[in-house]
């Protein structure tokens, strides 16, 4: 009978298949509590790149086109006073969406914030106007607060838009949402000029007279707190100058006839101006003060805010019996991506009137900001697409805890990122 040799390593002994055994095991517990550091940071890059092009290229290229050489078209020996007209930036408050949670208010409140604030600071560096001026609704709620509520909420108002010590800045224009309209508290009403400023006043701006003026507490039947408006477009053509071109600031558009006086091409909406009242709010002054401020200031130009949408009209106003005179009136786009309009705006005037000029003496051009939700909607889409990728490449290595892991520091990693944008612009 042949007799077959056994040859030694033929046949794997019991202690080398369980070190085998070990050595899979220690590999697997590894990976399977060890951070793909590779993937971590190839995504992070693009997080970079991203919230970079959203959150510096795209608004920098986007005020880019509003530059005032592009459209002013003054001659060459001028120098234009130019100002930048900001209404209804209504910063969020819990007065906003009363019945959000209160978790999601914060979120928005954040990012309506730092939209704000970023366009602003751009706005700031990229066309350097002489002069801001804010044309009311700087609060939400501020009508409603007390003075614990409303201080804190003034100095982040203050975050939001920090004023330039070298450049004039003008906040002291009262909307609705800061004093009321039909309800309107005295002390509401000096607090909001105690920390802006007076609500009526004037100040000569590139040879023009640029007149503030409240047209809510002129317009109100209680004479307390009506009386201001109401001295001031008294005495007003006693004060100032005679020869230079006139505009008035204010809050509520003037009185028109909506059937005729349309809001032009850029007005978002397709409906007409809508004249109408309600809760703290009325969408015109009332066609008897129209009248009144039209024949008292007689400005050349009008600009208020309120409606959130754009209207450009003419006024026609009878300075004496047979003698009809006219002027435009625009309402100012809400700079908020929070307004309920598709494309926020600011409005640009430029201001030049030299002695002995004739002719026009202002010109004015709208300035979109960047479209307020492409940049949200990019960073959801790649946090979903890249949290997607984890699951895909980990479920069958890592298991749930290993995914869970790496999409929640993906989701930091993403936020940490974005928040250090906003700190910095």
């Amino acid at each position: 009978m042949e007799v077959r040799k056994r040859h030694v390593g033929e046949e794997s002994s019991p202690s080398k298949v369980a070190n085998v055994n070990a050595n899979e095991k220690a590999n697997g517990l590894k990976y399977k509590y060890s951070i793909q550091w590779h993937l971590i940071l190839s995504f992070s890059l693009i997080w970079i790149s991203l919230i970079h092009y959203y959150e510096r290229i795209v608004p920098y290229s986007t005020l880019e086109k509003c530059l005032w050489s592009n459209w002013e078209d003054w001659p060459m020996d001028r120098h234009p006073h130019r100002i930048a007209l900001i209404a209804d930036p209504q910063i969020i408050d819990d007065y906003s969406y009363p019945k959000q949670f209160k978790v999601l208010n914060f979120i928005v409140k954040q990012i309506s914030d730092n939209y704000l604030h970023r366009n602003f600071q751009v706005m700031q560096q990229v066309l350097d106007p002489d002069t801001t001026i804010f044309l009311g609704d700087l609060f939400d709620g501020g009508r409603y607060w007390d003075d614990a509520k409303w201080i804190p909420e003034f100095h982040r108002f203050n975050r939001v838009f920090p004023a330039r010590t070298d450049r004039r800045d003008i906040r002291s224009i009262p909307g609705n949402h800061d004093i009321g309209f039909q309800t309107i508290k005295r002390d509401v009403v000096d607090r909001f000029a105690k920390y802006h400023g007076k609500s009526n006043d004037y100040i000569t701006l590139g040879n023009h007279t640029v007149i503030m003026f409240d047209s809510i507490s002129y317009s109100h039947a209680d004479p307390e707190i009506s009386k201001d408006a109401k001295q001031f477009i008294d005495t007003i053509n006693q004060e100032i100058s005679h020869d230079l071109p006139r505009i008035l600031l204010t809050h509520v558009p003037l009185y028109r006839f909506k059937e005729i006086q349309l809001c032009g091409p850029h007005r978002e909406s397709k409906k007409l101006f809508p004249i109408m009242y309600g809760d703290e709010y009325q969408t015109v002054i009332a066609w008897e003060f129209s009248q009144n401020m039209l024949k008292t200031f007689q400005p050349e130009i009008i600009f208020a805010g309120d409606d959130h949408d754009y209207c450009d009209i003419i006024q026609e106003y009878e300075i004496s019996e047979g003698i009809v005179k006219q002027t435009r009136e625009i309402a100012v786009k809400s700079a908020a991506m929070t307004s309920g309009i598709k494309h926020p705006a600011i409005q640009l005037l430029s201001l030049s009137n030299p002695e002995g000029s004739t002719g026009i003496t202002y010109k004015t051009e709208m300035c979109y900001m960047p479209a307020p939700y492409a940049g949200i909607y990019s960073y959801i889409l790649f946090l979903l697409l890249s949290n997607s990728y984890f699951v895909y490449r980990l479920k069958s290595r890592g298991g749930r805890q290993e995914i869970f892991k790496h999409t929640l520091l993906n989701l930091i990693i993403g936020s940490v990122i974005l928040k250090t944008y906003f700190l910095t612009i």
